[in-house]
């Protein structure tokens, strides 16, 4: 085994706060770039240009893995990934329905594209994905379970939009498989802000929106980029684990 080096959270210019320079080539060169070998994408709400970046990433080697950031019912942001892109493409569609439908105001929000693993531009999103879902946070839990997926409570330690933050305490219903905190933040000052968070690993992401702050962010002891490695690591199984940035000598 060896220390696989990762960003999890990672948004596409699906993500109408992300500039549009987040496109599936340009953010796989970044991330070649940094020594990444494994990386997440989350865009908010949605997941069109998960397949695009997989794409892009398989011809560099790099292990994408596909997810969405939602915006729970709370407001609690809550990264979700899945195996299989049948069931991202379920959770998709019931994400969907679960929002307002407000239409996105492109000179407000800023564009919503999609986008094919060369960086073209195939399409763009009219449903404004900077929103809250119906769905409840103990709901989310439940299903991302029943499509086999992994939960991580998104950006902890954040004034806004977090787990800890908007309500105190993390449901039983949930069940993390690991927390998320930010870069501006040590795992010791987390776990001693948060004494909730105990008994959880912890991974940094950059949350990236541009190209220059996609960052290695955790390191993965594990024997390969694969999916069930991934979630040993996560949850601290079979001598895998996770290892933020800040720890290693780089």
């Amino acid at each position: 085994m060896r220390l696989f080096w990762a960003d999890l959270h990672i948004h596409t210019a699906l993500s109408p706060c992300a500039e549009n320079e987040m496109t599936p080539p340009a953010i796989i060169k970044a991330a070649k770039a940094k020594g990444l070998e494994i990386i997440g994408i989350c865009d908010h709400n949605s997941a069109e240009n998960v397949m695009a970046v997989m794409e892009a990433g398989a011809t560099e080697g790099i292990t994408v893995i596909g997810g969405i950031e939602v915006q729970t019912l709370e407001d609690v942001h809550v990264l979700t990934f899945f195996r299989h892109v049948d069931a991202l493409t379920c959770w998709q569609e019931e994400i969907y329905a679960a929002l307002p439908g407000t239409w996105n105001d492109e000179a407000r929000f800023g564009e919503q594209l999609i986008l094919d693993s060369r960086g073209r531009i195939t399409g763009k999103l009219c449903i404004l994905l900077l929103a809250s879902t119906s769905m409840s946070i103990n709901y989310l839990g439940k299903r991302v379970r029943e499509l086999e997926g992994i939960v991580i409570p998104a950006h902890i330690d954040r004034p806004s939009f977090s787990l800890i933050r908007n309500l105190g305490f993390v449901p039983d219903a949930l069940r993390p498989d690991c927390m998320e905190i930010s870069r501006n933040i040590s795992v010791e000052q987390a776990r001693d802000r948060f004494p909730c968070v105990a008994g959880f690993s912890l991974v940094k992401s950059s949350d990236a929106h541009r190209l220059n702050e996609i960052s290695v962010s955790v390191g993965f002891w594990i024997e390969a980029p694969k999916w069930d490695e991934i979630l040993l690591a996560l949850r601290l199984s079979d001598g895998r684990y996770v290892k933020p940035e800040e720890t290693a000598v780089r």
